[in-house]
């Protein structure tokens, strides 16, 4: 099992309840082979493999080593990282909800 699977294995387990205000639909694109939907509804958070059934709230598409660094604090993505396409998504303010739902 990958680093990346095992952090989005373990997402339900780490998600805070009732730290969401509204349902969203997270989709994540990571290398070439890591594609992860993570939807976080005020009491449950629901992680599958691949793409959403339909569009996601939020998409994020960086290296697995982008995400890795994120999630686990090592790195604090700028506008740098977006202009230069290093990281890419649609709403750049869900993901720090996103990562302000779950407790590390």
């Amino acid at each position: 099992m990958s680093e990346v699977s095992k952090v989005f294995e373990k997402l339900p387990k780490l998600f805070q309840k009732g730290s969401v205000a509204k349902d969203r639909t997270f989709y994540f694109s990571l290398g070439d082979d890591e594609k992860w939907t993570v939807a976080l509804t005020k009491d449950a958070c629901t992680v599958t493999e691949g793409k959403p059934a339909k569009d996601a709230d939020c998409f994020f598409k960086a290296s697995e080593k982008m995400f890795l660094d994120v999630w686990n604090g090592d790195y604090t993505p700028g506008i740098k990282d977006f202009m230069t396409g290093a990281i890419k998504s649609n709403n750049p303010v869900l993901l720090k909800d996103f990562v302000s739902a779950f407790k590390k």
